[in-house]
């Protein structure tokens, strides 16, 4: 077996693509561990391309998310409501810090016996899904005003 290093993008999108392929084959419930594996690499990914740091070595996803929310240049300016988008981010916060143990307990990815309903388990992926298309949506964003634009 040839081992080769992957970049944390490209492991985002492996384990993204593997989440796809249990969603269609073992049911949502299997595919929990995967995208939460795959929104912490992302926030890793977006943390490392804007050189927010935080103060752990090995930081939770909830970690990542607090430093990448309040560091992030795409995350500077959020809009004409952006103190009610503000709540939403904190709202979502919540919301991650309760995936952990979701994951820990009633996913996959450790066997308790116990796996989510199948409605959790949409209901747990398309919150993650959510915040990952809003991040990249921002990001894009950003990466595309700072794009410098040849001159003719």
């Amino acid at each position: 077996v040839t081992l080769k290093a992957l970049s944390t993008s490209q492991i985002v999108q492996r384990a993204l693509d593997d989440a796809e392929v249990l969603i269609k084959t073992s049911g949502p419930q299997s595919a929990v561990d995967r995208v939460h594996t795959a929104f912490h690499g992302y926030l890793h990914h977006l943390a490392n391309e804007a050189s927010v740091t935080t103060l752990s070595i090995r930081p939770t996803m909830t970690e990542l998310f607090k430093a990448v929310r309040s560091s992030h240049p795409a995350l500077a300016t959020l809009g004409p409501q952006g103190s009610e988008i503000a709540r939403v981010f904190q709202a979502m916060a919540t919301i991650l810090d309760a995936l952990n143990p979701v994951r820990n307990n009633a996913s996959v990815a450790h066997p308790t016996g116990q796996l989510l309903g199948e409605s959790e388990a949409v209901l747990v992926i398309n919150c993650v899904r959510t915040l990952l298309g809003y991040l990249e949506a921002k990001r894009r964003e950003v990466a595309a005003v700072s794009v410098p634009t040849p001159n003719p």
